[in-house]
């Protein structure tokens, strides 16, 4: 029987007077603190308190309501918005005015866009309005600037003129071939493999965009098409798009049958690694079935010109090999997919498909078998408790392109998120997310955009939460196993600040975790915060090229167990002002394995604290830099790593970064 309580007697631990948070909360509850200080607080709940109702439950779909063109909720705030924000474009929407979705924006770039006289300059995926424009008026969008190394343009589905509904006009970065970068080899350096890879299947005559997964080497990675077959004949690749440095594949098929595109993907390590992998993708009509809001639930319906009505109706008339396209608007459902029927959901190109759960439903993967399965390119509102639930997705599930526009907590004790993977018996891991290129926005609530159990051999890419005032960002809690996290935009307020913007809490053990080149602002990173047990371990952890902004890095008990080894904390960048760049152990006894565990080296600080490491709760483990590089060899100068009291960072959200002109730009932080 599973078990999944916030401390479980048998695999976590207990959940009531024994709860080591308690404890937390007896001390400090109703403090105000910052940066470091709160890394405990913050992980255990802040001030404690629950909502005391139970979580929905997975349900199945239900009818759909009548269509709503919704570009939905704010995920902005002055911490990393852009000069025009979701919440301006939802409300430009609702006037008729011109409102654009950018998607496949590199982190750090900067596009212009220009209609009319107005020009919005776009910092993040995510909508932008332009509030001058008329609908029904001629449609002259244009791109006046885009990012270095990036082409953009407005999508080739866009209409003439301004839309009328609010519906937006969608526009597209793709990145370019550019020069061979090489970077610091860092751990663990395996080999290139694609863990998912591109969606089988695509319909002739409407665009087809998939990306995969793919881990090993050193990142960046470089792709190339090295050729693309239809039915064993090789085809011309110059309608076929191609992101250089994500590998974003798009193409419309002409016809029916089977395509076979083969890539070649390189790193950037010394000595460059380099993977052919082939993938099939098969243009067929009948392996998809339609949903619209003006759509008919009767039998011989589901075609692109004939849709359903409902996404039930289309469900329990599927098989496993059928996606399903939903048409514009909202729908008020639920969703639980099993192996037996349909399991690739996507929104039709271009157009705004938003899941209402209604505080309600959830969608619930219930999978254990291939295909991979997949919900790509939906707004979700509604959410309570969880959004999507993995119990169990043992071959894959692949969240991309999503928008999750706002989430409150059921049950504080129960791990709210928008995406939640279900624990369950270890050791094996039972989950396997891919989760991409995703919007994550308010959370109401002691909550995450992820809370994860039993996960493995997962990516978490190229997303960006702005989740206000919640514990924190990722957390990848229980039983985690080669898992990474990279190029994600994290960011919280001066007021929201939490060091758990990537939290691996290891509460029974963590293995082969590897967090690099993200952008954190206003939130950390903390490892090993409840592997209590001399028993737990946390075993290779590598963190490095970060970019860490008023916070820092903090590790508590799991690094340090008996069984423990391999955490390695180099190449970040940690800007975190008068406050200490490190933090945790939290009163324990300072381990004598300190030193031979983790290693801490060519780090970028920049810090006016005359402590490297502080004691998240008392003075009895705080470091100053003496001891810090001179009794550990910490962050010495011959390793690489440089302190100093000013910063040298320019810019501001998903900006946020060290000069062009920067040597260290590359080596240091998230830049690359």
């Amino acid at each position: 029987m599973r078990s999944h309580s916030h401390f479980d007697s048998t695999r976590q631990l207990p959940r009531a007077d024994s709860d080591p948070c308690s404890a937390v909360f007896s001390t400090v509850h109703g403090l105000i603190c910052t940066g470091l200080l709160c890394f405990l607080l913050n992980a255990c709940g802040g001030t404690g308190s629950a909502a005391g109702t139970s979580a929905t439950g997975a349900s199945a779909s239900v009818a759909a309501s009548s269509a709503v063109s919704s570009v939905g909720a704010s995920t902005s705030s002055s911490a990393g918005s852009s000069s025009t924000t979701s919440s301006a474009a939802s409300s430009s929407a609702a006037s008729g005015a011109l409102v654009v979705r950018v998607q496949g924006l590199a982190l750090g770039g900067q596009l212009t866009l220009r209609h009319g006289s107005e020009s919005v300059s776009a910092t993040l995926n995510q909508p932008y309005a332009f509030a001058t424009s008329v609908a029904g008026s001629a449609l002259n969008l244009s791109v006046t600037a885009q990012p270095v190394g990036q082409l953009c343009a407005v999508s080739a589905l866009a209409p003439a003129t301004v839309p009328t509904d609010g519906a937006p006009v969608f526009v597209r970065c793709v990145s370019q071939p550019a020069a061979r970068i090489t970077l610091p080899d860092t751990l663990p350096n395996d080999a290139l493999t694609v863990r998912i890879g591109l969606r089988d299947v695509a319909y002739p005559g409407i665009p087809y965009e998939s990306r995969p997964g793919v881990a090993g080497g050193i990142f960046p990675y470089e792709y190339r098409i090295k050729s693309l077959t239809l039915g064993g004949v090789a085809q011309s690749t110059a309608g076929v798009s191609l992101d250089f440095r994500r590998g974003t594949v798009r193409f419309t098929p002409a016809s029916e049958g089977t395509y076979v595109l083969t890539l070649e993907i390189r790193d950037s390590g010394a000595t460059q690694k380099t993977l052919e992998q082939s993938f099939t993708i098969q243009s067929a009509a009948a392996r998809f079935l339609f949903v619209a809001t003006d759509g008919v639930d009767a039998a011989g319906r589901g075609t692109r010109t004939t849709p359903f009505r409902t996404l039930a109706y289309a469900l329990a008339n599927s098989s496993s090999s059928q996606a399903i396209v939903l048409r514009k608007g909202s729908y008020q459902t639920g969703l639980i997919i099993y192996d037996d029927k349909a399991k690739q959901f996507l929104a039709y190109p271009d157009e705004v498909v938003t899941l209402d759960l209604n505080k309600t439903y959830d969608i619930s993967v219930r999978s254990d078998a291939a295909p991979t399965a997949r919900i790509e390119g939906f707004d979700v509102t509604g959410v309570r408790q969880w959004g999507i639930v993995s119990d169990p997705s043992k071959a894959g599930v692949v969240i991309r392109n999503m928008r999750f526009l706002d989430g409150e907590a059921a049950n504080n004790g129960e791990n709210p998120a928008f995406i939640h993977g279900w624990g369950d018996s270890g050791p094996a891991w039972r989950h396997k997310f891919l989760i991409q290129d995703n919007d994550f926005g308010t959370y109401v609530g002691n909550g995450y955009a992820t809370t994860l159990f039993d996960a493995g051999e997962s990516i978490i890419e190229n997303n960006q939460l702005n989740l206000g005032k919640v514990f924190g960002g990722f957390h990848d809690k229980d039983n985690s196993q080669h898992n990474t996290y990279r190029e994600n935009y994290i960011v919280f307020s001066d007021a929201n600040r939490t060091g758990m913007g990537i939290q691996i809490s290891a509460q029974d053990n963590s293995a082969n975790l590897h967090i690099h080149h993200n952008l954190l602002i206003n939130a950390g990173i903390h490892l090993g915060l409840q592997c209590f047990q001399s028993s737990c371990y946390m075993r290779d952890h590598d963190v490095h090229h970060n970019t860490v902004v008023r916070s820092g890095i903090g590790v508590n008990w799991g690094p340090f167990n008996p069984t423990s080894y391999g955490t390695r904390i180099s190449y970040n960048l940690i800007s975190n002002g008068s406050q200490a760049p490190y933090g945790g152990l939290s009163c324990q006894s300072r381990p004598a394995n300190l030193a031979t565990q983790m290693s801490v080296a060519a780090n970028l600080i920049e810090s006016s604290n005359s402590l490297a490491f502080k004691d998240s709760e008392c003075t009895g483990n705080d470091m100053n830099w003496a001891v810090w590089q001179g009794t550990y060899g910490f962050d010495t100068t011959a390793s690489g790593s440089s302190v100093s009291s000013t910063s040298a960072l320019t810019g501001s959200g998903a900006l946020t970064g060290l000069p062009a002109s920067d040597a260290r730009r590359g080596t240091r932080g998230h830049q690359y």
